[in-house]
């Protein structure tokens, strides 16, 4: 299942340098947006990966922020800056992380 993970974050990693210079207002606020829910989102899998964090933090990241975050600010930033996948794609990748994480941590989401 790391082999999953790993996947994850190099695609992550991959289409995060292929952005587009192209932006909204022309001031890289579109950029600024990704690279801010890039570096949340590596800050929750720093949380989840570390043996001693708080049960209940990663619980919290796990079943409510690190999805909201992916899905509501990470993903339409990326598709907004690049040819990324289909979003069908991108979601399934996101489901594919959470369950990892849920079956590593034995942390069942309600």
């Amino acid at each position: 299942m790391k082999k999953i993970s790993l996947i994850f974050l190099t695609v992550t990693l991959i289409y995060g340098c292929q952005k587009q210079p192209e932006t909204t207002n022309g001031n890289g606020f579109e950029d600024k947006k990704f690279e801010e829910a890039d570096a949340k989102l590596s800050s929750y899998l720093d949380t989840l990966d570390n043996p001693k964090a708080d049960k209940k933090d990663q619980k919290q990241i796990l079943c409510i922020e690190y999805p909201n975050l992916y899905k509501h600010e990470y993903l339409p930033a990326l598709l907004k800056l690049t040819d990324a996948e289909p979003k069908e794609k991108l979601l399934n990748d996101l489901k594919l992380t959470t369950d990892y994480y849920s079956e590593k941590l034995g942390i069942v989401c309600e």
